[in-house]
């Protein structure tokens, strides 16, 4: 990690917790015109990014604004396919869904949106970090408060870790693995490509699954591109598609 990332910020009301960070997870902090690792952690003053240095793009979560604020509005409600996956219309609400790949958390936030109580489970404390600060700067909007009531935590954990000392099982566990020859638009694949290059391929996928499969009361939904392999030998219960997506869902009960 360290030989990776450099911590940066854009003024001294970010600084404070630019430090912190990077303390605590031995970064260096320089400035933006000192660092020469290929990501920048870059604490602004509105948000966090991470910068990509090697074709100069960035990514940041907003939970209020841009792709994340209309998926939420006009995603389609619990017609859409993921809403399907899940089991929006068969079980009550809320359930208590752990994502245990959160990544950026898009698809965390539609299930929230969905009235799902959403677990985050990210390992990466970058990617951690980009949704905590999103998750911190949404709480003052009045807009977030429902979502945050009914249960939007994030934790920072190996999730193979996390399921094995968990004391009360999951209604659902989501499963989003890394997958290299996903084909998004250019917006969507410039967040993957940067997630790949900082993270690389998931290894224990396998185990987080089988593990999943026995927290999980209800269902282990896996996403997948379509058209892709199943994640391992065993057959889902069924699977739903969308445009460029299937999820393949494994029933419980």
């Amino acid at each position: 990690m360290n030989a990776k990332v450099t911590v940066c910020f854009q003024s001294e009301s970010a600084a404070e917790v630019a430090r912190q960070f990077a303390k605590q997870h031995a970064l260096p902090v320089l400035s933006l015109e000192q660092a020469t690792t290929p990501f920048i952690l870059y604490y602004k003053d509105d948000f966090v990014e991470l910068i990509n240095r090697q074709n100069n793009t960035a990514i940041h979560v907003d939970f209020l604004s841009g792709t994340l604020a209309h998926r939420r509005q006009y995603g389609g409600g619990k017609g859409q396919a993921i809403a399907k996956a899940i089991g929006i219309k068969q079980y009550k609400l809320p359930l208590h869904v752990i994502d245990a790949t959160a990544g950026l958390a898009k698809d965390a936030f539609v299930l929230a949106c969905l009235g799902c109580s959403v677990t985050l489970i990210e390992r990466n404390p970058i990617v951690a970090e980009l949704v905590n600060q999103a998750i911190l700067q949404a709480q003052q909007s009045d807009d977030f408060k429902s979502i945050h009531q009914q249960g939007f935590e994030l934790i920072h954990a190996n999730a193979i870790d996390y399921l094995k000392q968990l004391k009360i099982n999951a209604d659902i566990i989501y499963l989003d693995p890394m997958y290299p020859e996903r084909k998004k638009s250019a917006a969507v694949k410039k967040n993957m490509q940067i997630l790949q290059k900082l993270l690389g391929q998931d290894n224990d996928t396998h185990m987080l699954f089988e593990l999943a499969l026995q927290r999980a009361t209800k269902r282990v939904v896996v996403k997948r591109p379509k058209g892709a392999p199943s994640l391992t030998d065993k057959q889902p219960t069924m699977s739903i598609e969308s445009k460029i997506t299937r999820y393949d869902v494994y029933v419980l009960t």
